[in-house]
């Protein structure tokens, strides 16, 4: 039985836990005060993706195409043809894009970086693996991109809405031994609507409005400047706005929606997407690659209390997909909390009366995230089976995905699909040659699932692609890779008189600043 007392006392503590974050008080002009729950820790283009890099990679970069709403739209690209065959991919730019040092962003400097991306197979490039190769791309002439894909490939534009552009020039200036990473990990080289400011990791982050930005300003009224403030918990991010301290909150704690909603110059944001929350377990890992310890964890996990629990609502996961996507099995066989199952798989393990310790990662200060941990902690307890809370910074969490090594037994991680396809959902996930990546921190392996994957995003006919996407969900939930906890409600808290904000249902927590005005905001 649940320790009831002891859990309600852990989750109080939580709930009550003090502000520690220094405020930074409003300028004068239109600066915009973010406050954000996470790091920007790697602005590269080819090898960092999240939702606050891209964040900072939309205000910086331009792509070839944006996502606006539910839809991806021409950014950079004026018109386009594709063959009848999806194989051949033409492209005509606009011709008075620049780079912030006013170079053109041709289609040479297209080509130069979707290649350089390729080369460094980082977290962006699965969009790309098996479908196209450093031979693809062709600047037909100064702007005019064409694309030879090795494989057809419907959902190609969607991918190319993470092709940021960068300026060859400064890459090449600051390549050092290492492609430019080092110098592009801090330092922007784009043609976006901000340039850099200030930025400085943990603390804060600057971009510095384009007067004459290429692209033109959705509103007159666009922020001068954007202060990306660090504000690592809900007090902070509550007090702030409350206070007139901060105009936008990106995630605030769901109990803190009436009070904001209450004040009549703020409102609170709620939308559902596809962004999953997820646990999970390290299938190379000493304890957690048997399968039937995977499967004891995720019948310990009390699922159903969850919803009351949690601050903000959520939907519990049927599976490895949410339902509300494209494609979703909605009968798959999955855990339930049933500790008495439980009990039944971890008798099938080399620890039948557990006396093992595993450790459960989440973002320092998130309650969000350790909720689910004390959860479990509570039902791994009735195995026998300590659970050892780990809470670390998010670049760290990211760090300790690079490999099996280095990968936690449990970590909880949120994704969200890049396109609206099975491919960007289940691709980056559970392709084994996805590992490296913080999608793929359950290192799950199973040639059939690869083979299922690979052979669906090259298919064409939709049936078909229905069906393999069929087979590989069913494998994946009988794997039990991770433990599939819930999709959520994104909650965006905003001063009134920020105006032009709309949900992206596919990059749910990534604000495109040049879309806002700020209208009246108090100096």
């Amino acid at each position: 039985m649940m320790r009831k007392g002891w859990f309600l006392l852990a989750l109080l503590a939580l709930l009550i836990a003090p502000a520690g974050a220094r405020v930074i008080w409003a300028q004068g002009g239109n600066v915009l005060l973010y406050g954000g729950n996470q790091d920007i820790d790697n602005i590269d283009p080819a090898t960092g993706e999240n939702y606050s890099i891209n964040a900072a990679l939309l205000s910086l970069y331009d792509a070839l195409f944006i996502v606006r709403g539910e839809n991806a739209e021409p950014n950079l690209v004026d018109t386009w043809e594709v063959s009848d065959d999806a194989l051949v991919w033409t492209f005509n730019l606009k011709p008075q894009a620049r780079f912030h040092d006013g170079s053109p962003v041709n289609a040479e400097a297209v080509v130069y970086s979707f290649n350089r991306a390729l080369e460094l197979a980082g977290p962006p490039t699965y969009r790309w693996s098996g479908i196209a190769d450093t031979s693809s791309a062709v600047a037909l002439d100064e702007d005019t991109v064409q694309f030879t894909l090795l494989q057809p490939f419907a959902p190609f534009i969607g991918t190319l809405t993470q092709l940021f552009i960068v300026n060859p020039a400064i890459v090449e200036a600051n390549r050092g031994d290492d492609f430019g990473q080092s110098y592009l990990r801090t330092n922007a080289a784009g043609s976006g609507p901000f340039r850099q400011g200030r930025w400085e990791i943990g603390n804060l982050y600057e971009f510095i409005a384009v007067e004459d930005y290429w692209g033109g300003w959705a509103s007159p009224d666009h922020p001068d400047s954007v202060l990306w403030l660090i504000q690592r918990d809900s007090a902070t991010q509550l007090n702030s706005l409350l206070a007139r301290q901060t105009h936008i909150a990106d995630t605030p704690s769901g109990q803190d929606v009436d009070r904001i909603n209450a004040d009549p110059g703020l409102s609170v944001i709620e939308n559902f997407g596809y962004f999953v929350n997820t646990l999970k377990m390290n299938n190379q890992g000493r304890y957690t690659s048997d399968i039937n310890l995977r499967k004891a964890i995720a019948h310990a996990m009390n699922y159903d209390v969850l919803p009351d629990i949690q601050d903000i609502p959520i939907q519990i996961m049927p599976g490895p997909t949410p339902l509300n996507f494209p494609g979703a099995v909605p009968d798959l066989d999955v855990p339930t909390y049933d500790l008495d199952r439980a009990r039944e798989y971890l008798a099938q393990t080399p620890w039948p009366n557990g006396g093992i310790t595993l450790d459960y990662v989440y973002v320092t200060e998130f309650t969000r995230e350790e909720i689910p941990g004390l959860l479990l902690l509570e039902g791994l307890a009735e195995l026998n089976i300590t659970l050892n809370m780990i809470p670390m910074l998010w670049p760290d969490m990211v760090a300790s995905c690079a490999s099996p090594e280095t990968g936690p037994d449990i970590i909880n991680i949120y994704t969200q699909p890049a396109y609206l396809d099975m491919d960007a959902h289940l691709y980056n996930q559970y392709h084994s040659g996805q590992w490296g990546s913080y999608n793929s921190c359950s290192f799950y392996s199973n040639p059939e699932v690869d083979r299922l994957l690979d052979t669906a995003r090259v298919t064409g006919d939709p049936d078909i692609r229905t069906e393999l996407y069929n087979q590989a969900q069913r494998l994946i939930a009988a794997d039990q890779p991770s433990v599939w906890m819930y999709s959520e409600s994104t909650l965006i808290a905003l001063n009134n008189c920020i105006q032009g904000y709309v949900f992206r249902p596919l990059e749910s927590l990534s604000v495109l600043f040049q879309d806002l005005a700020m209208v009246n905001c108090p100096a």
